[in-house]
C-alpha cells in the first residue's frame, strides 16, 4: 500500500469570518491601579481595629493594679523581661499609649528595666507599623493629597532630625507613624530617629513612675526633681531645634 499524502489546507474566508472571537484582554493597568486602593482601605481597616481593640480591651485596668501585675511578672521568671518586650511591641504598635505603659512599667520593673523594655518594644511595635503603612500604599496616597506629600517632603529632607523632631509633636504615636509611613524617610532613619525622639518624654515619665512607689518621700521627691528638670530640658531642647530647622530652610537657596 502507498503511503497517505497529507496536502496542508488552509481555511478559506468564509471560515475565518465564522471562527469564534477571542476573548478580550483584561487591562492590567486597571487592575493595578485598584491595588493601592485596596490596600489602602486595608491599612484604615486594620489601623481603626487595633486602635479600637486596644481601648476596649481590659489592659488600663490591670496595669492600674501593680501589685498584681508585679506578682504575675514574678510568676513568669526569666520570662518576664521578653514578654514584656513583646507585649509592649503589640500594645503600642496597636496605639496604647506609650507614656503610660512606660509610667507602669517603671513602678513594677523599676526606672531602667521599665525605660528600657517599653521604648524598646515601642521601637519594635512602630517599626511595625511604619512597614505596614508602606506596604499599604503610601505612594498611592501622597500622590492624591498634595499637602500631605508637601509634609512628607519636609520630613524626608531632614532625615533623622525630622524623625526626632516628629517624635516630639503632641500627637498620637499613630498618627505620628502614619504621616513618617508616608513620607519616603530612609529605614534606618526612621530606626535611629525614633529610638532617639522616644526618650526626651519617657525618661521624665519613667522618673514618676519609679519615684511613686519609693517608701520614703526623700527619695520620691529626689526621681520627681529629676523629672521635672527633665521635662524642662525636652521643651528647651525642642524649642532650639525647631527654631535651628526654620532657620536652615530661610537660609537655603530658592531652586
Amino acid at each position: 500500500m502507498s503511503p497517505e499524502i497529507l496536502i496542508p489546507v488552509q481555511p478559506s474566508a468564509a471560515m475565518q469570518d465564522s471562527a469564534p472571537a477571542s476573548a478580550p484582554v483584561i487591562d492590567a493597568t486597571a487592575t493595578a491601579s485598584k491595588r493601592p486602593v485596596a490596600r489602602a482601605l486595608l491599612l484604615l481597616a486594620v489601623l481603626v481595629a487595633a486602635l479600637a481593640a486596644v481601648q476596649l480591651s481590659p489592659v488600663r485596668a490591670l496595669l492600674k493594679d501593680t501589685a498584681r501585675v508585679k506578682q504575675m511578672l514574678d510568676g513568669m521568671g526569666a520570662f518576664a523581661y521578653p514578654i514584656c518586650l513583646l507585649a509592649s511591641a503589640v500594645l503600642i504598635g496597636s496605639g496604647f499609649p506609650r507614656l503610660v505603659l512606660c509610667a507602669a512599667a517603671s513602678m513594677v520593673l523599676g526606672f531602667w528595666w521599665g525605660l528600657f523594655l517599653t521604648q524598646a518594644g515601642a521601637l519594635l511595635g512602630y517599626y511595625a507599623v511604619f512597614c505596614f503603612i508602606r506596604w499599604g500604599g503610601g505612594d498611592w496616597v501622597t500622590h492624591k493629597r498634595p499637602r500631605l506629600r508637601a509634609i512628607a517632603d519636609t520630613i524626608q529632607d531632614q532625615g533623622i532630625a525630622g524623625v526626632v523632631l516628629a517624635r516630639q509633636i503632641p500627637l498620637h504615636g499613630t498618627l505620628i507613624n502614619l504621616c513618617l509611613g508616608l513620607s519616603r524617610v530612609k529605614h534606618r532613619h526612621f530606626l535611629i530617629g525614633t529610638a532617639i525622639g522616644l526618650l526626651p518624654e519617657a525618661i521624665p515619665v519613667a522618673l514618676v513612675g519609679a519615684g511613686a512607689v519609693k517608701s520614703s518621700f526623700k527619695e520620691s521627691a529626689a526621681f520627681l526633681g529629676l523629672a521635672a528638670l527633665a521635662f524642662a530640658a525636652v521643651w528647651i531642647g525642642s524649642a532650639y531645634a525647631l527654631r535651628k530647622m526654620r532657620t536652615r530652610r530661610q537660609d537655603r537657596p530658592a531652586l
